[in-house]
């Protein structure tokens, strides 16, 4: 006798089931069955029972609650949904609202549930289930802001809630408020030192802080608790990379590459290891690589950012452009509509600029004066595409100088050309060409009747669809450089202004008068650095035998491998100085060390330049074919600097002796040098900005007369300037 076997009277299935099969139209026992079923968590049956009890009887008291948590929990949520609100005619219960709000939060319909979400809390405004739901359901509508305040609310009701603190920490991120997510995650590490979603947070919060260091340390943790885990691999080396550990991050990508051999995503981190390392042929491998396994125009876009740092005749590198253009444009093409601008010839321009660096960025030191000029200009108005979250005190003066400010960072491409229409912006100005987060397949579609590329890249976009490119007058000699170009070319007086640091050390004595021997010095970065510009350096202290070379604003890691690459040209560790990344005045204040600056090729660097020449320090420049190389001319040639423009490296070198033989006049430039910025056009954004309006006015009014664009050059004597 088996005494688990109960006796069927004793059943409640099947008790109830003879009830309904004594009567079949008994709502009640139908109810009961249904209920029992769902005890017995045979919910499909259970629900059955239940829909036929309503059936009978659609007033049965609760059945209708009983049932939408029956959906529910069978994730059947547009059934749930309809029972929730049946229920609702006869009740006005806190968790009915909640359960409403529930199931439609899980079809996507978020903006529906925050009424029932919030109507529940009204009941119960203390109820911690209840806020954290509508917490939830704002959450899911974006309404972060508004979610952060109602899980405050959670926590101090219940502060010793794990999840809810984890949750408002990941909201605060989410807000790009990284410091208070920061203390909020902190504090459930406190609780949980393992918390793997906690550390990833921390991590990549410390790295929007630009806490490069801390954003490692959390990764590393994390990368214990899951070594293999490839996405914290990810995470850890690009926070090495970053934080200056160049060496440590390509290691921990090899690594991870071992791991995952076609992850696009490592390869990306690993090329920028090795790009900074001035390792450009093994960065452009991996770029060409990582290219072939996804295909974007982004990853063609990151190829062709360090082609044009490599030692590439100007024929192949105009061509790898140009390839961009037919892989990623001809079938965009199709998509272009007809613009119904104003075709007035002198009305007020709407000028819309895109760009992912209006933030504290090299580009914003050149641009945002001008823009600042041109906020109140009668004949343009600027609207602002940004195409980032990155957000600082820059970008909020940028944004008061703009006419309209438009995030586009999460937008695809059809909804930015959409929102650009609806503007009706004139000319739109790409500021990125092939650097970081571009908006270049967005320019192929021709959202604008007019577009042009100024100032984010030294060199071609290829595309068909961008009229023209914006240059200094002492760039590109005119009739060179236009092949090389998709745009046409626009020379203006001042292509951009420069803008010394606002608290810069005093220029100091020629360092040469008291050491007796000349110091060369580079500030550069090492990834515009390799070993075809270390053995020309190299050369020219051969030639200069007594002399020194500084090496400043460093990242940590690079000594060993310059060491090395000097060493491979005969020059020993004896003669070189390295000094350290530091704050700006810092940094600045290492010029005092440094009688001439050395400029890199093929891809010189105007801000670098323009610092050491405001520190009293000349550089020599070397050009080649290339535009990347032309960078840093106009700096000089403003400065009545052109004889320090070298055409050939026995001309670079013979400068260099010269230099080093005439020591009193290079002492008396140093000494001179910050009054030929204030007797140049360099200090004068409005120049740039005047230039700017006629230009964008000139190829107006050609578009208006249906004129094909065309090289255009804009003269001082062209410009309205105040007196």
């Amino acid at each position: 006798m088996n005494l688990h076997v109960q006796p069927a009277s004793q059943d409640p299935l099947a008790q109830h089931r003879r009830a309904v099969q004594r009567n079949p139209r008994d709502a009640n026992a139908h109810a009961l069955l249904g209920l029992a079923l769902l005890k017995a968590r045979q919910l499909d049956a259970g629900v059955a029972s239940l829909r036929r009890a309503l059936e009978l009887n659609p007033k049965v008291r609760g059945l209708q609650a009983v049932l939408a948590a029956a959906l529910f929990e069978l994730e059947r949520f547009e059934e749930a949904v309809s029972a929730y609100r049946a229920a609702l005619r006869f009740e006005n219960g806190a968790d009915l609202h909640q359960g409403l709000a529930d199931a439609l939060l899980r079809l996507g319909r978020a903006a529906e549930a925050e009424a029932p979400a919030r109507r529940a809390v009204e009941l119960a405004p203390s109820n911690v289930a209840l806020l954290l739901s509508l917490g939830n359901v704002l959450h899911g509508q974006g309404k972060l802001e508004e979610a952060v305040t109602v899980f405050e609310r959670v926590l101090v009701l219940a502060p010793d809630l794990l999840d809810a603190r984890y949750d408002l920490g990941l909201l605060l991120a989410l807000c790009a408020r990284h410091g208070e997510a920061i203390a909020c995650l902190r504090s459930v590490l406190e609780a949980a030192p393992e918390h793997a979603g906690a550390l990833l947070q921390l991590g990549r919060s410390s790295r929007a802080l630009k806490q490069y260091a801390d954003a490692a340390g959390y990764f590393r943790r994390l990368h214990a608790l899951s070594p293999d885990r490839i996405e914290v691999l990810i995470d850890l080396g690009a926070a090495l990379r970053m934080s200056g550990d160049l060496a440590g991050a390509a290691a921990l990508m090899q690594q991870a590459l071992e791991l995952a051999p076609d992850n696009t995503e490592v390869m990306y981190v690993l090329l920028g290891a090795c790009f900074s390392m001035g390792e450009w042929e093994l960065a452009m491998q991996l770029a060409r690589q990582a290219l072939d396994l996804r295909p974007s125009a982004q990853a063609h876009s990151v190829l062709l950012f360090i082609m044009s740092h490599c030692c590439m005749d100007a024929e192949e590198l105009t061509r790898e452009h140009f390839a961009f253009a037919e892989r990623w444009e001809t079938g965009l093409r199709a998509l272009r509509q007809p613009h119904s601008n104003s075709r007035d010839p002198q009305r007020r321009l709407r000028v819309g600029i895109v760009s992912a660096d209006l933030y504290d960025h090299a580009v914003t030191n050149f641009v945002a004066p001008v823009f600042e000029a041109l906020k109140d200009s009668p004949g343009v108005a600027l609207y602002a595409y940004y195409n980032n979250t990155v957000e600082d005190a820059m970008t909020a003066q940028l944004r008061e100088v703009a006419a309209a400010w438009r995030p586009i960072a999460q937008l695809d491409d059809d909804a930015a050309e959409r929102l650009i229409r609806e503007d009706a912006i004139d000319i739109l100005i790409d500021l990125s060409g092939h650097s970081a987060l571009n908006r270049l397949p967005l320019f192929a579609r021709k959202p604008a009747p007019l577009q042009c590329s100024w100032i984010g890249y030294a060199g071609t976009t290829g595309l068909e669809a961008m009229d023209y490119i914006l240059y200094d007058q002492f760039s590109l000699p005119e009739g060179r450089y236009d092949e090389q170009f998709s745009e046409k070319i626009v020379r203006l007086p001042l292509g951009a202004p420069f803008t010394p640091a606002t608290v810069a050390p005093p220029v100091n004595e020629l360092p040469a008068l008291r050491n007796g021997y000349i110091t060369f010095g580079s500030f550069h970065r090492l990834n515009k650095l390799n070993r075809n510009v270390i053995g020309q350096w190299a050369r020219l202290l051969h030639a200069v035998p007594d002399s020194r070379m500084l090496l400043g604003g460093m990242q940590t890691g690079t000594e060993e491998v310059l060491t090395s690459w000097f060493a491979e040209h005969g020059i020993g560790r004896e003669r070189l100085l390295f000094r350290n990344r530091t704050h700006v005045y810092g940094f600045l204040e290492q010029h005092h060390d440094v009688d001439v600056c050395l400029c890199p090729f093929p891809y010189s660097g105007s801000t670098t330049i323009g610092q050491a020449l405001w520190m009293g320090v000349p550089t020599l420049i070397p050009v080649g074919e290339t535009n990347p190389s032309h960078a840093a001319v106009p700096v000089m040639a403003h400065l009545g600097l052109a004889d320090f423009v070298a055409d050939s490296e026995a001309t670079y070198i013979a400068l260099g002796v010269f230099l080093s033989q005439n020591l009193d006049a290079l002492a008396t430039m140093r000494a001179t040098m910050r009054k030929r910025f204030t007797d140049s056009l360099l200090g004068y954004p409005g120049i740039t900005a005047a230039a700017l309006e006629c230009a964008w006015r000139m190829m107006w009014q050609r578009w208006c007369a249906d004129e094909a664009p065309a090289p255009l050059r804009v003269r001082l004597s062209d410009l309205k300037l105040p007196a």
